[in-house]
């Protein structure tokens, strides 16, 4: 799979394949190094959380992770991604607090 792109290089993704509870997967996945921590921190199962990171690394046409007899570990490009996630959760936070 190909690196992540970079902000000069917009990545062919369709945004209508992304959802919030992938991607906060994801970013519990890279803070917990740890596919089962993340599923029960995102109250789903251990196969459907592995379903949707991997549906989510097909979308995007990366590989987010490298998987680890004992748990994850990101890719150069999983690390980017996640750090812009984590900015987006940010957004997202601020977002709900105008309510």
């Amino acid at each position: 799979m190909q690196p992540f792109a970079h902000a000069h290089r917009r990545p062919r993704v369709n945004l209508a394949r992304l959802d919030l509870v992938s991607l906060r997967l994801a970013l519990l996945c890279a803070e917990t190094g740890s596919l089962s921590a993340a599923a029960a921190a995102a109250h789903l199962s251990v196969s459907g959380a592995s379903h949707k990171l991997s549906t989510l690394e097909r979308s995007l046409g990366i590989t987010l992770f490298t998987r680890l007899r004992r748990g994850l570990a990101p890719t150069q490009a999983g690390e980017e991604f996640t750090r812009r996630c984590r900015r987006l959760f940010e957004a997202v936070d601020e977002l709900l607090a105008c309510c």
